[in-house]
């Protein structure tokens, strides 16, 4: 993508489509196996469950902008707004999971059914090419379809010019919203059956979505951001959004309270602030700006880098386990 597609507007070659959908569908195949891999081996422990999800945080955005590069996105609103919606998602069933202690999927889930969708275009993105995203759905009906759609109400305009992606974005937005009703329901029941008040859990989202919000204000004052910079913006905030949601998991697994607030989600609030302030001094708007993004990517990079490292050093020196490797074999659950 980095090489073929960094601005999401351009046709790549066949094959890089086929990689990119088998590439997603092994990632999803190891995903479902590695904690029957772990049973069996006698090696499941937190360390593992945080690797998984760590993982699946980081890999969440780079499913976002894959797509966006595979459909021809290119760089606006659609793409903030998709990553927006993944990653809000995503910390909903970790916030459900630090709950209930159960990561629940939903009928229609993400890792199951969501995967398999996006391999599928993948897969025919590689015959079509990335326009065909872009055709009309009602150009692609049968007249009589429409016509008969049309007599039962005259659809508007927004309907009748919308396109493949806007269905397909359309659709993930109504699985988002059952998705978040399904965590907030088993949250609420798993307070309810401790005694405890449902307000409190309520506020744990205060975080992630003053982050976006001030990310969504930045975006607005600084459209140059949207338009010249927005993959290293979409890396930042997805390493950002990776650092929170591994902080609640770690959380979880240690049984401490819930990880409200970190400094890396004031980074908005800071490109908000050098907007600013470059406009009372007369600073150059665009250097500025763009200082500011590769500053919050650089630094987003460093603290989850250093958050990574000194979990696996401390887990792994707690519990004498390796990384990635089988230090005390469980003869007994090999055989």
């Amino acid at each position: 993508m980095l090489y073929y597609n960094p601005t999401f507007d351009k046709e790549c070659p066949p094959w890089l489509y086929i990689s990119y959908a088998l590439g997603l569908f092994l990632y999803q195949t190891f995903d479902a196996c590695d904690g029957l891999q772990a049973r069996r081996t006698g090696q499941s422990g937190p360390l593992g469950e945080l690797f998984d999800h760590c993982v699946d945080a980081l890999n969440t955005t780079l499913e976002v902008l894959i797509f966006a590069s595979v459909t021809n996105m290119g760089y606006g609103w659609s793409v903030v707004a998709s990553q927006f919606a993944t990653l809000l998602n995503f910390y909903m069933s970790t916030w459900e999971e630090y709950h209930t202690g159960t990561l629940f999927l939903s009928a229609f889930s993400g890792p199951v059914e969501g995967i398999l969708i996006v391999v599928a275009i993948f897969t025919i993105t590689a015959f079509t090419g990335p326009q065909f995203w872009h055709s009309e759905l009602f150009s692609l009906l049968n007249n009589n379809i429409i016509e008969t759609l049309e007599s039962v109400h005259e659809l508007p305009d927004i309907v009748k010019h919308m396109t493949l992606i806007d269905v397909y974005l359309v659709f993930a937005g109504v699985g988002l919203i059952f998705n978040i009703q399904a965590a907030s329901s088993h949250v609420l029941a798993a307070r309810a059956k401790k005694n405890l008040p449902f307000l409190p859990a309520i506020y744990e989202l205060i975080p992630f979505l003053f982050f976006f919000g001030t990310l969504m204000v930045w975006i607005l004052i600084s459209p140059t951001i949207l338009y010249g910079y927005l993959l290293p913006l979409a890396f930042a905030t997805g390493i950002i959004s990776a650092f929170t949601v591994g902080r609640i998991i770690t959380a979880h697994v240690t049984s401490q309270k819930f990880p409200l607030w970190n400094p890396l989600l004031f980074m908005p609030s800071i490109g908000i602030a050098v907007n600013i302030l470059s406009k009372l001094f007369g600073w150059d708007e665009t250097l500025s700006e763009v200082a500011a993004v590769w500053a919050g990517l650089g630094l987003s990079i460093g603290v989850y880098g250093s958050f990574i490292a000194e979990i696996i050093v401390e887990i792994t020196t707690y519990l004498d386990i390796g990384c990635l490797y089988i230090k005390h074999p469980n003869v007994d659950k090999v055989k």
